[in-house]
């Protein structure tokens, strides 16, 4: 299981696209760190989240310290995910059971002091000459990456698809049903 810990985000459409790919990835936890007082699921962020937030378990916390405190106690590891160059790529961690993925606001970074912090660092590597990803599309790679445990197939289940395995990234691309594994 994993959490996923949205930092000072303020975009209504982030919030909710992050928890309609949190829903769909069978996330544990979403927590919201920094808020003033709890989101308000709205029109403009429902029109994103689908109103899956009635599906999660959120938890509301109004400072830094209080977060870590609350990954202590529930056992979760806080992994950033944050563009630094000494961060570790995306696709090559071993996560661990219980990860925490902290996502910071839009245009602000997690500070060397949140990060210190931290168990782990990660960004996701890029390619071309965007210099950031959107902080919603950064939590759907990163979410996919855990539920496959850093590689290797991943089982999708869900109310509107059967049962079926995914192949590898590293082999050939495709499903096959469970006949063909």
């Amino acid at each position: 299981m994993f959490a996923t810990v949205l930092h000072e985000l303020k975009s209504p459409q982030n919030v909710g696209s992050i928890v309609r790919t949190h829903v769909a990835m069978g996330g544990g936890p979403l927590v919201m760190v920094g808020q003033e007082r709890p989101w308000q699921f709205r029109k403009s962020t429902q029109a994103f989240s689908r109103k899956l937030e009635r599906q999660c378990d959120i938890v509301y916390l109004d400072e830094e310290a209080a977060f870590f405190e609350w990954c202590d106690e529930l056992g979760f590891a806080p992994v950033a995910i944050e563009i630094r160059p000494q961060a570790a790529e995306l696709g090559s961690i071993d996560w661990s059971e219980r990860p925490a993925l902290v996502f910071g606001n839009e245009r602000t970074v997690l500070t060397d002091a949140f990060l210190a912090r931290c168990d782990q660092v990660v960004r996701i590597p890029q390619f071309g000459a965007v210099g950031s990803l959107n902080v919603a599309i950064a939590h759907g790679m990163v979410a996919f990456d855990v539920r496959r445990g850093g590689g290797g197939a991943l089982l999708a289940t869900g109310r509107k698809y059967p049962e079926r395995r995914l192949r590898s990234l590293a082999g050939d691309v495709g499903v096959e049903s469970d006949a063909e594994s």
